[in-house]
C-alpha cells in the first residue's frame, strides 16, 4: 500500500471515541484497487466540535469526503444541505460528499450494506421474522432496508422505549403491509441483528441471551472492531454468524461511488 503524498485525498472517519475504528484497513486498500489516490484517516471528534470540524475540512481540496460512525450520524444529518432518500427516512447519515461551493450532501449506506451482506450470506428470508436489537442510527437504517427489501415480519427491541416506538410508527406509515411488533421474544426469529454498540469492548454485556434463539436462527452483529462475546456465544451454539466486517465490505463500493458523485 502506497503512502499518501501532497497530491493524495483523504476520507475522514469521525467517531468519539475513535480507538476502536479499524475501517482504514479495508477502505484504503479498496481505494487503491479502484485506482484512487485516496486514504482513510480516523479522527476522534467530540460531538460539540463536529460541525466546525466538518466545515473546516470541507474547504480543503485534499478532502474527498466524510464517513460518520457513533455517535455522529444524527448530528451529521442536520449539517447536510441535501440528503438522499435513505437518510431522509432514517434521519441519519453515515456518508457525506462535498460538492461545488462547499455544499454537503449526505446519505445513509448502513442499510444497503447490511441487506446486500445478508442476501449474499443467504440469511435474509422475507418470510421469517427478523429481530433487530437497537433503534439508533444503525438500527433505523437496518430496519428501513429490511422493510424496503420485502420483509414481512419485523420485531424491534430497544432499551429506551421512545426511539423504538417512533421508528415503528414511521415504518408503518411507509410500509403498511409490514407486521411490526416490539415484544421481547425470539422463539420465531429467522434472523437476529445486534444493531447496538454492545460488543465494542470486552466488558460489554451481551445484547441478548443466545440460548433464547432458535437453532436455525442466523445472527448478524454489526460490530466490526472485534470478535464479540455475542458472536462467540452464538457460534458455540452452532448458529450462523455474520459480522460487521462483511457489512463494511458491501458498503465500500456504494460509498465510494457516492463520494465520486456517481450516486
Amino acid at each position: 500500500m502506497k503512502l499518501p503524498t501532497g497530491a493524495s485525498r483523504t476520507v475522514f472517519i469521525f467517531a468519539h471515541p475513535a480507538g476502536h475504528v479499524g475501517a482504514p484497513r479495508y477502505y484504503t486498500p479498496y481505494f487503491e484497487e479502484q485506482g484512487l489516490d485516496w486514504h482513510m484517516v480516523p479522527m476522534d471528534v467530540h460531538p460539540d466540535d463536529l460541525a466546525g470540524t466538518i466545515r473546516a475540512l470541507a474547504k480543503s481540496p485534499s478532502t474527498a469526503g466524510f464517513n460518520l460512525t457513533m455517535p455522529h450520524k444524527p448530528a451529521a444529518f442536520e449539517l447536510c444541505d441535501e440528503v438522499g432518500p435513505a437518510a431522509k427516512f432514517e434521519g441519519v447519515v453515515n456518508t457525506i460528499r462535498i460538492e461545488s461551493g462547499g455544499k454537503l450532501v449526505g446519505e445513509s449506506f448502513d442499510g444497503g450494506g447490511f441487506l446486500n451482506t445478508a442476501r449474499e450470506a443467504g440469511i435474509f428470508d422475507p418470510e421469517r421474522c427478523t429481530v433487530v436489537i437497537g433503534a439508533g442510527g444503525a438500527g433505523r437504517a437496518i430496519c428501513h432496508a429490511l422493510a424496503a427489501g420485502g420483509l414481512k415480519r419485523l420485531r424491534i427491541l430497544n432499551e429506551v422505549p421512545g426511539p423504538v416506538e417512533a421508528l415503528a410508527a414511521k415504518l408503518r406509515g411507509q410500509f403498511p403491509d409490514l407486521d411490526i411488533d416490539l415484544e421481547a421474544r425470539f422463539d420465531d426469529a429467522g434472523l437476529c441483528v445486534n444493531a447496538t454498540s454492545l460488543g465494542l469492548h470486552a466488558t460489554d454485556a451481551l445484547p441478548m441471551d443466545p440460548a433464547r434463539l432458535p437453532q436455525d436462527c442466523a445472527v448478524f452483529d454489526i460490530i466490526a472492531a472485534r470478535r464479540t462475546g455475542f458472536m462467540e456465544a452464538c457460534a458455540a451454539r452452532g448458529l450462523k454468524v455474520i459480522d460487521g466486517v462483511a457489512m463494511i465490505r458491501h458498503q465500500l463500493p456504494l460509498q465510494t461511488a457516492f463520494w465520486r458523485g456517481g450516486i
